[in-house]
Parts: C-alpha cells; sequence; structure tokens
C-alpha cells in the first residue's frame, strides 16, 4: 500500500515535498520478504500478482532487493499486454510501490530500493510520507489491491500510467501500543515513468485524488 495515510494528501499534489531522511527504524518494526513481480510472468485482467518471495527479473540489472513484513501483501491486477516494453514499465510501476511500502514499514528512508524505483518529485513526497508515519509511530499492515491498471506511452523512454488502490483490507499499526486501526478507503492514481540510463522506468511524479467512479468494481 504505498500510503496507509493518504487521507493527509502527502500524495494528493505534485508540489510541495521534503529530502528529509532517517536512519533509524520505526521501533518494532518487523521485515519479511516481497516479490519484485517478473514482468515476463502472466498475462491477463482476471489475474492477479500477489506479493511472495523476492523474484528479480533476469534483465541483466542489479537490482535491489525489496523486504516487507510477513502482514503486508500488495495484489496487483494483471494488465492484458504482452509487449515487453509496457509489461518493464508495469513491473517497475510494482516495485516502486514495494519500495515504498519497505521504507514505511522499515522506518528507513534510506532503503536503496527507493532511490532506485522513483526519483524527482515522487521521491521527495515519498521520503516527506515516510517521515510523517515515522513521526507518528505509525506502520501499516495487510493487504491492498491495485487494479484497473492503465497504461500509455508517450515515448521511447516516457509511460503515464494510472490505477486504483483498494485498502479495504489494510490497517494502520500504532507501533507504541499496537492497536490497529482500518484503513479502508479507495484512491485513483495517475505516474509517469522515465526510463533512466540504468534501463529502469522510474516513477518521477505521482498524484492520487479520491477513487470515486472512476474505480467502481
Amino acid at each position: 500500500m504505498i500510503a496507509a495515510v493518504l487521507a493527509t494528501g502527502l500524495l494528493a499534489t505534485a508540489c510541495g515535498g521534503s529530502d528529509d531522511s532517517s536512519d533509524d527504524p520505526l521501533p518494532g518494526a518487523d521485515t519479511g520478504s516481497s516479490a519484485s513481480p517478473d514482468p515476463t510472468e502472466g498475462e491477463g485482467d482476471e489475474a492477479d500478482d500477489e506479493t511472495g518471495e523476492d523474484e528479480l527479473p533476469e534483465d541483466g540489472i542489479d537490482r535491489p532487493e525489496i523486504n516487507l513484513p510477513d502482514d503486508v501483501n500488495n495484489v496487483f491486477e494483471k494488465v492484458d499486454t504482452d509487449d515487453p516494453v509496457e509489461l518493464a514499465v508495469l513491473a517497475d510501476q510494482e516495485h516502486a510501490i514495494n519500495a515504498v511500502d519497505e521504507a514505511i514499514t522499515s522506518g528507513d528512508t534510506k532503503v536503496p530500493s527507493l532511490p532506485f524505483y522513483q526519483a524527482d518529485m515522487a521521491l521527495l513526497e515519498s521520503v516527506e510520507l515516510i517521515v510523517g508515519m515515522h513521526d507518528d509511530g505509525l506502520s501499516f499492515g495487510g493487504t491492498t489491491h491495485y487494479y484497473k491498471r492503465t497504461l500509455e506511452m508517450q515515448s521511447d523512454t516516457a509511460a503515464v500510467t494510472t490505477y486504483c488502490m483498494d485498502t479495504a483490507e489494510s490497517y494502520l499499526i500504532d507501533l507504541e501500543t499496537g492497536e490497529q486501526e482500518a484503513d479502508s478507503g479507495i484512491n485513483y492514481f495517475t505516474s509517469r515513468q522515465e526510463l533512466n540510463e540504468e534501463g529502469v522506468w522510474q516513477t518521477v511524479t505521482l498524484t492520487s485524488a479520491d477513487g470515486g467512479d472512476r474505480c467502481a468494481r
């Protein structure tokens, strides 16, 4: 879940942001492993990718592993395409989401995956979100669903992707007390991804809005 606290609006616009960072883990944060899906695995709108053990694509890129707690699970609806470039864009979109979740649940804004899959305003705003949750003593758990995913290639090195995020099965965690609070909500995201020199489709801007009719199932 790219933001358990999206209602705060930290990622709602592409303006502002902070590059503050912290090496201190959130107290009580647990780490496990999460998949970085292989873009060549499966197709179709009906099937979903569910994170499990870390499996990096064999594309010759030295990618950082992404580690999440056992109780954090991201489910990505597959997109009906067999175009290798589009599959690579979508896979790196998933990696970017998982990277933000890794930084939130570990309380560490300097996890290698975060600047690997995000850059520019998206990275700055993600760091602001993570630091805000750290300061509030919050983490999250549960399952987050990503669906109604679309992709438009704008050039050989730029793409715009959209998706809906449903947090009905996830929850916020007060790390001091261990109390859990439901985090139900549906949001609609638009992101711009650009191909960097290493061959990674980094998320460079990310905006969100209430899901509304766009995310109706």
